[in-house]
């Protein structure tokens, strides 16, 4: 049997990642190779595999397996944080010995030390029989090694049984094939710390997952840290991955994770660069884009065993190397793929990511302002989408609330384009015009005004619509500049009679432009004129809603509409309901 080329194999990786999983592990198990084909693939893609099918429905895949790979799937899924799982581990350790025993024996030999000298120490008490140790009370599970040096209890620490079971087996089976290391096991489990050990096997484990691309978090945070956008961006140094004909693959350029379809839109700026690139450059760019991935996944604290996770996050890494590609190539669409084939992944995204970054920064300036009105609970005050598009905003890595560009979505998402980025940097100045115009500097809808109406908890205070929405219904009904003040029920009925009058209606909200004209400057509005204008906007905009609600309904009741700061009606009581 030959071992298999690396272009065949290369093909052979490039059809499976278009197939779906449980065909994926068909298509790999009817090659006559399948040994040598499977364990020559990187260990994250088989892992991945499992995890999408199943692990008790891969056994054939699982016993193929190397034990490296074996290694780096306890690694990605035996862990919860800095502390091993037993219950995953033991999980795996069965699927092994169910899927060939005698295999499982190599697989488990080739794994750290340390980390089986933990998962022995959890599940088991050692004692030396040459020294005449004896366990207290009735032995139940246990096995003695032929030297009759030591008898193994399972049970204890751990008290799962399939685990116990499972220990057992792998301890007896190991003795017949390497009775040194089962004594050398013995020993250590009897005399090492499980701190130690537990430190020691994190150690080794993330230095392989670093060879993946998943980072130690803080190590990984790196990728979010500012960097200028219009600063000179470094050369790619890094050689396409390369593997020794005895080691599983490292080389993720098909990897089963990646979002193909990201590369079938001519539209996008990455499909547009990628394409443009010789299949060689495309291949290096496409495995870094996963190891990109890899680092934003754990800078995340995203699951290192969830497929699905990690694909959501191989999509958004591409999407803010987009991002970058069109920032950087200033509207030449030739520059795309010039950009992407001589210039590093990790750094593109970090210019796609500080682009929201320097957004974020923006609106953090705007709520320090003096009298921004936005302050305190003033964001709470923001109408939807302001409100989301600004905690979306204020995370650790900016996000995009979706519903700014389509109302029907509640997701918070990276920018995927300039377009988007503009979409939120024209809401960041929104925010600081309603902000201020609402506040001290404008219509004094201040904590202390809200306050002195019994308003202290933001969840009851009213928004900037609502108050707007009061101002102009107000405005109907009154003469004069009326102060923003919660409407009656008797206010709001004769507000609606009077909705019907465009010209009334055109004129109150004109009264309140001009009165607000004389707030000038405000932010994003130097002058009178830019204030005049963006209030009318704001005006109409929730006049028209306004309009909307109160035509719906018949007599108005302050304490069911959304639009309109309202009086709200006193709840009834048991006393009052005695009464």
């Amino acid at each position: 049997m030959s071992e298999p080329g690396r272009d065949s194999l290369t093909a052979l990786r490039r059809e499976i990642a278009s197939l779906s999983p449980k065909k994926r592990v068909d298509r790999l198990l009817e090659r006559k190779d399948a040994l040598k084909v499977v364990r020559a693939l990187p260990a994250q893609d088989l892992f991945s595999t499992i995890q999408e099918v199943g692990l008790d429905d891969c056994l054939e895949l699982l016993e193929l397996c190397a034990p490296k790979q074996v290694q780096a799937f306890l690694d990605l899924d035996g862990w919860r944080g800095d502390r091993v799982d037993p219950v995953a581990m033991s999980r795996w350790l069965h699927a092994l010995f169910t899927a060939n025993p005698d295999r499982a024996v190599g697989q488990l030999r080739g794994l750290d030390l340390e980390l089986l000298t933990l998962l022995v120490k959890a599940s088991c008490q050692i004692y030396d029989l040459s020294i005449e140790e004896q366990p207290e009370g009735e032995v139940g599970l246990h096995t003695v090694t032929p030297d009759q040096r030591y008898l193994i209890v399972y049970g204890g620490v751990t008290d799962d049984e399939r685990t116990q079971l499972v220990l057992k087996e792998a301890i007896e089976r190991l003795m017949g094939r390497d009775m040194f290391f089962v004594l050398r096991l013995c020993e250590a489990v009897r005399c090492e710390l499980p701190s130690q050990l537990e430190e020691d096997a994190f150690r080794w484990r993330n230095g392989r997952l670093a060879d993946l691309g998943f980072s130690p978090k803080h190590e990984a945070m790196a990728l979010f840290a500012w960097r200028d956008p219009d600063a000179p961006l470094p050369d790619v140094s890094v050689a396409p991955p390369r593997r020794d004909d005895d080691e599983p693959g490292t080389d993720l350029s098909t990897s089963v994770v990646f979002p193909w379809e990201a590369l079938e839109s001519g539209t996008e700026a990455f499909a547009q660069a990628a394409a443009a690139l010789p299949e060689a450059t495309r291949a290096r760019v496409l495995h870094d884009v996963m190891m990109t991935a890899n680092r934003v996944q754990c800078a995340e604290g995203g699951d290192l065993g969830d497929p699905g996770s990690l694909r959501a996050t191989v999509r958004s890494v591409i999407e803010s190397v987009g991002v970058g590609l069109s920032y950087r190539a200033a509207g030449d669409a030739a520059k795309l793929g010039e950009l992407l084939g001589t210039k590093p992944v990790a750094a593109l995204f970090s210019v796609g990511n500080s682009l929201a970054l320097k957004l974020q920064r923006e609106l953090q300036a705007r709520i320090r302002a003096r009298d921004s009105g936005l302050d305190d609970a003033g964001l709470l005050r923001l109408d939807t989408p302001l409100r989301e598009t600004a905690a979306g905003l204020l995370r650790p890595r900016p996000r995009l609330f979706s519903g700014l560009i389509d109302a029907r979505r509640v997701d918070f998402r990276a920018p995927a384009s300039l377009v988007e980025l503009a979409a939120l940097s024209r809401a960041v100045s929104e925010i600081g015009f309603r902000g201020a115009l609402l506040g001290a500097r404008g219509l004094g809808v201040t904590e202390a005004a809200l306050a002195a109406r019994g308003l202290d908890d933001p969840t009851e205070q009213p928004s900037h619509g609502q108050v707007l929405g009061a101002l102009v219904l107000a405005s109907l009904v009154e003469t004069g500049d009326p102060a923003p003040a919660p409407l009656d029920d008797d206010t709001l009925r004769a507000a609606q009679r009077k909705l019907e009058d465009d010209a009334g209606c055109a004129d109150a909200v004109a009264r309140l432009v001009h009165r607000c004209r004389g707030f000038a400057p405000l932010p994003g509005a130097p002058g009178p004129d830019e204030v005049e204008q963006r209030t009318r906007a704001y005006a109409m905009s929730v006049l028209a809603a306004v309009k909307d609600e109160l035509h719906a309904v018949g007599a108005p009741e302050g304490r069911f509409l959304a639009t309109v700061w309202t009086t709200r009606a006193r709840p009834i009581t048991r006393k009052d309901d005695d009464a």
